[in-house]
């Protein structure tokens, strides 16, 4: 039976067809084996002239061009439902690999991936106030903004604050005068509640052009001031969130503005290109401070501390006037007699306290006390009576009994420093005095001191190296050079010689210049910049302007110190450092501390103590070596980035 060949059928027409009759059979050559068939997927076309006419019949192709039958349902599942399955007769041995889970990508960089298309056009003839506040509504259109868990949004906030695209109204000030509440009553209320709302909206509107005036007649200036000073005074600075997400998305901003051209003009362009390039440093200074913190002073400053002791100048009290003592024996007496003017009879039943009285009420104060003190079993004070049964009654738990160290380790009751004299009428709460073995018991609990023995072994410097200059300023970063390397010394070299080598292999050196000075009325006001300022304890040759600004006074040139005439507002240092630190330490940056100079002892270097055994004196002329200068830092103030200033007055 054969069934006769119709017209060409459509794929709704083919599939409402019931057999017989039954179709042709195909050329079994036609087929292909499952051994040699090769999937090669579906072909999805992507433009529209793409495979035109297959689109046009919404017929489903594979790779080769040969059409397929479409599944009605498409499950995602499907492929990882296989993957899962185990293939029989498989290796059972195998070993799986792991693969680590993507690191999810940060907001700036889901915002770089398209962040070059996005630009709008702006028009010209308007102002350029009202161009910037359009821009600043666009910018935020069609961004994957994070949560609000972030502070992201808060961040953009506070700079369009900064920069006039967010208002901030003025809270309403109240009459504090008496009788203004009365006064009010007379007048309007409605008219009162117009007048004070134009009144705050002027004042916005004139704070808000302002603030935009500001950026826009100066952006690399006002970019400056905003992540310095105006960072720092708002307290952005301490925090490392807004440090790390306020430059990033600042520079966003700016480079949509160059690239849609909201501000086409020279006198906008040009400024806005270099307030970029001072929030591109931003982007890597501001979270670079915070590495700084954490790093300095290192181990080597640490150490020199622990050696020579804290160079910070301690406070002393005034010296007491004689007088005082005078004043002490006047309040004496005085008290004396009010205390005989509070005598009464015994048969006297007058309200006034007497002697008697009073240490009745002394009495009880004293039992109250005992009665609210904790119970043995809860945690007890040192001194009390329970603990005293406690240390009576050690347990095997953890460490020692106090009583096992000295018995004069617990407190001197208070009670005994109070004398029970009949003639005295009045006393007074004695504090409680403590042992000064507690103290030194307690101690024992602190941290060890650092010291240099881990990083230069048992050397010489605390014999052949002390103190010098001590100086408190704010410096700028002009390079880090690496350790040097090591090299042959001579037979002759001095231990003072050979201490310097050791130190120059061992650390690297960063060399600080003096941060540019300012002037007086910007140090007045409180400038973070910290001026030149030499300490009380400074001991060396300082050379100080007669006009420069936060100078101090040494004890000048001194027996037993060798060092020059350091002068702090020309002179560079060179501080040593752990070679670790050279990746944080970037050129330009400023750092405030206290800085104190490395000098050679000179009794040990005239005196022969730490000359070679074979070292020989030439004759004639020699050139004379350049004594290296090191310093160490102490006390880490602050960080400043390269382009800070400080904020102007009339800014």
């Amino acid at each position: 039976m054969t069934a006769n060949a119709g017209p060409a059928l459509t794929l709704e027409v083919a599939a409402m067809l019931r057999f017989p009759p039954f179709p042709t059979a195909p050329d079994p050559d036609s087929f292909i084996s499952f051994a040699s068939f090769k999937p090669s997927g579906i072909r999805v076309p992507i433009d529209v002239d793409d495979d035109i006419d297959y689109t046009t019949r919404e017929i489903e192709r594979d790779g080769l061009g040969i059409p397929t039958i479409a599944l009605r349902m498409k499950h995602v599942a499907d492929n990882a439902e296989k993957k899962k399955r185990k293939k029989k007769g498989g290796n059972v041995g195998a070993q799986t690999v792991q693969v680590a889970p993507k690191k999810p990508k940060t907001w700036w960089e889901i915002w770089e991936e398209l962040e070059d298309i996005r630009r709008n056009v702006y028009d010209e003839n308007q102002a350029a106030i009202d161009r910037l506040h359009q821009a600043g509504v666009d910018f935020k259109i069609g961004r994957t903004w994070p949560a609000a868990a972030q502070g992201v949004q808060h961040v953009w906030d506070i700079f369009r604050i900064y920069i006039g695209l967010l208002q901030q109204i003025p809270a309403s000030k109240k009459d504090a005068t008496p009788g203004a509440e009365a006064r009010s009553d007379e007048i309007d209320s409605d008219d009162d509640d117009d007048d004070d709302d134009s009144d705050n909206a002027l004042a916005v509107d004139k704070s808000e052009i302002n603030l935009s005036e500001s950026f826009l007649s100066n952006p690399e200036l006002s970019m400056r001031i905003f992540f310095s000073s105006y960072f720092r005074e708002r307290g952005f600075i301490w925090s490392e969130p807004r440090c790390v997400a306020m430059p990033i998305l600042v520079s966003f901003f700016l480079r949509y503005l160059i690239r849609s051209r909201v501000f086409p003009e020279p006198e906008y362009e040009r400024p806005l290109k270099r307030a970029l390039e001072v929030v591109q440093l931003a982007c890597v200074e501001l979270p670079n401070s915070w590495k700084m913190g954490r790093s300095l002073p290192d181990a080597f400053s640490d150490g020199c501390k622990g050696l020579w002791g804290s160079m910070q100048p301690m406070w002393v009290p005034a010296p007491t006037d004689p007088s005082s003592d005078n004043k002490l024996d006047e309040r004496e007496a005085k008290r004396q007699k009010l205390e005989d003017n509070l005598e009464v009879p015994p048969e006297s039943h007058s309200d006034k306290p007497s002697a008697a009285n009073v240490e009745d009420v002394y009495a009880n104060i004293v039992a109250e006390l005992k009665e609210s003190a904790p119970s043995p079993t809860g945690n007890v004070g040192w001194g009390t009576a329970a603990a005293e049964r406690q240390d009576e009654e050690p347990d095997e738990g953890w460490g020692t009994s106090w009583k096992e160290e000295e018995d004069d380790g617990a407190p001197i009751d208070t009670s005994a420093f109070i004398e029970e004299d009949e003639e005295d009428t009045v006393h007074e709460l004695v504090p409680p005095i403590w042992d000064a073995s507690i103290v030194e018991a307690q101690a024992t609990w602190d941290l060890e001191p650092p010291t240099l023995l881990p990083l230069l072994g048992p050397s010489a410097l605390p014999l052949t190296h002390t103190t010098g200059v001590v100086e408190q300023s704010t410096r700028r970063i002009v390079r880090v050079e690496p350790p040097r390397a090591p090299r042959l010394l001579a037979l002759n070299v001095t231990a003072v010689e050979a201490v310097e080598e050791d130190l120059a292999c061992r650390f690297a050196r960063l060399v600080l210049a003096p941060w540019e000075r300012l002037d007086r009325r910007t140090y007045e006001v409180g400038s973070d910049v910290l001026p030149a300022t030499v300490l009380s304890t400074s001991r060396g040759a300082v050379v100080l302007e007669d006009e420069g600004e936060g100078e101090g006074e040494g004890e000048g040139e001194r027996e037993g110190l060798s060092t020059g005439s350091h002068n702090p507002w020309k002179d560079e240092i060179v501080v040593l450092v752990d070679p670790k630190l050279t990746d944080v330490l970037f050129v330009g940056m400023g750092l405030g501390a206290i800085w104190v100079e490395i000098v050679r002892d000179k009794e040990v270097e005239g005196g022969g103590a730490g000359a070679g055994a074979g070292s020989t004196k030439k004759k004639g002329k020699s050139k004379k070596k350049e004594v290296p200068k090191y310093w160490y830092m102490e006390q880490l103030v602050h960080q400043l980035p390269s382009f800070y200033i400080d904020k102007p007055e009339e800014f």
